[in-house]
């Protein structure tokens, strides 16, 4: 399928505000994002990109059932595959992470398997989500995040053994399956609920995100630092940083359901005549699942930043997405390799950053999304001008 391309002319810069503090890359800065190229057409859904080195890149929408590979410079786009669960197909086509080789890996939520997809968009290879273990739960990794030697990063594998108040996060070999614990991230303490009460929303997390060097970045809640695990062992803790809190109020509360409602992964269990069970798992919960505004219980203030929405640079940097007041503009914070606040950047409101790249003269660039006022989502790709600090 090819879509055409209506090209536009505009260009947006978003300024990048460097602190006083010199980085510890090189001095390297972004002074601005300059929007390059605009896709023309909406997803319902999309959580990451992946550049290949010709410049096109993957983008999966599960909601859609779709897997895409799309020239931005051209506004074009190829499908690749189709819905089903035979050996070129998909049933819920949800996160593309880039693998050595210009192949990607494909998260298959529907069908419950990891696909590798050759640089020319073909299927070779394919892996469960799940295996069998004998406590009979079955192992479950599913990526996060993958490096570039092809280690797929997860987080709440061994769930029923972690704290109440901490979740940890491992790196896996794809070929042998083996885990290597990374880190251990808080959140606040998980307790039953009881008959009646409410689900508590924005609770304080720790956040966490890995570079392709296989460098992992973890974001505490508790004093709003940055501490960096390298793969040679070495462990710097950043200083805590001030930061802001806005209200949380009915805009914020009803921003952050339609965040939950579309984000969550919704499991259903099926049963057949002959009594097997089944089960798939789709993103988003349907709406005759949906809990309501006063089904929840809100916190008086928003949190600094929530969980899921760190990411690295290029330059090996944390770029992390605060809690803003809804309707507002957004923001990013930037954190060097030695965790030190180096300056912040300003999004267009309901944007986020989903990924990096690098155009044909290997400038790097930022994917961005934004969620327009019926939920539709619209993916730019903004070039990252550098200068010096």
């Amino acid at each position: 399928m090819k879509r055409a391309f209506l090209a536009v002319t505009c260009i947006l810069a978003l300024t990048y505000c460097t602190g006083d503090t010199e980085s510890g890359n090189g001095d390297r800065r972004y002074d601005s994002l300059v929007l390059d190229a605009s896709y023309p057409h909406a997803f319902s859904y999309l959580s990451g990109v992946r550049e290949l080195s010709d410049g096109t890149i993957f983008a999966a929408d599960p909601t859609s059932q779709v897997l895409l590979r799309i020239d931005m410079a051209n506004g074009t786009a190829d499908t690749l595959g189709r819905k089903g669960a035979g050996p070129n197909e998909y049933n819920g086509p949800d996160r593309v992470f880039p693998l050595p080789g210009d192949s990607t890996l494909l998260v298959d939520l529907g069908n419950g398997r990891l696909t590798v997809i050759d640089p020319e968009g073909k299927f070779v290879e394919w892996a469960p989500i799940t295996t069998p273990t004998e406590d009979g739960y079955g192992r479950s990794i599913r990526p996060s995040f993958v490096d570039a030697e092809g280690n797929v990063y997860a987080g709440g594998m061994n769930y029923r053994n972690d704290p109440s108040d901490s979740t940890t996060m491992y790196r896996v070999n794809r070929a042998t399956r083996e885990e290597t614990r990374v880190v251990s991230t808080w959140h606040t303490p998980f307790a039953r609920r009881q008959r009646g009460e409410k689900r508590p929303m924005l609770r304080p997390y720790d956040d966490w995100a890995v570079g392709s060097d296989g460098r992992v970045a973890v974001i505490r809640a508790n004093g709003y630092s940055v501490d960096w695990h390298f793969p040679d062992g070495r462990v710097i803790s950043g200083p805590p940083n001030e930061a802001e809190t806005f209200p949380c109020g009915t805009p914020e509360q009803e921003a952050e359901l339609e965040n939950f409602v579309s984000n969550a992964s919704y499991v259903m269990t099926e049963f057949s005549e002959d009594g097997v069970q089944s089960r798939s798992t789709q993103r988003g919960i349907p709406a005759s699942a949906a809990p309501k505004l006063d089904d929840l219980g809100w916190p008086e203030s928003l949190p600094v930043f929530t969980p899921g929405n760190t990411i690295i640079s290029p330059a090996g940097e944390a770029w992390v997405k605060r809690m803003m007041p809804a309707g507002g503009p957004g923001r990013i914070e930037i954190f060097d390799d030695r965790g030190v606040r180096v300056g912040s950047l300003e999004l267009p409101p309901r944007s986020k950053v989903i990924g990096f790249g690098a155009t044909g003269d290997r400038v790097s660039t930022a994917y961005v999304t934004r969620k327009d006022d019926v939920g539709l989502i619209w993916l730019e790709r903004y070039r990252l001008v550098a200068g010096r600090g």
